[in-house]
């Protein structure tokens, strides 16, 4: 299984930070750039294919939400 570009930038954002908060207005900045005109559903969308593929993996890592402002990677403590 093979990540898209924006995918793998939207993963690698949560990656830098993990277990922290990354607000979607960052994650927009830094995928997308500031002058464009993404919007919250970019990410939200690729968020949602994000998930798809680590259920898919059967990984222990997994994508959370905090409502109206971002996401973060859920990782196992071990």
């Amino acid at each position: 299984m093979r990540l898209g570009f924006k995918e793998f930038d939207v993963l690698r954002q949560l990656m830098a930070h993990p277990r922290a908060v990354v607000p979607k207005e960052d994650i927009i900045a830094r995928v997308w750039g500031l002058e464009s005109e993404a919007e919250d559903n970019n990410v939200e969308v690729y968020i949602s294919f994000l998930r798809k593929k680590l259920t898919f993996l059967e990984s222990n890592v997994s994508i959370g939400t905090v409502r109206k402002v971002g996401y973060y990677l859920e990782v196992p403590v071990s």
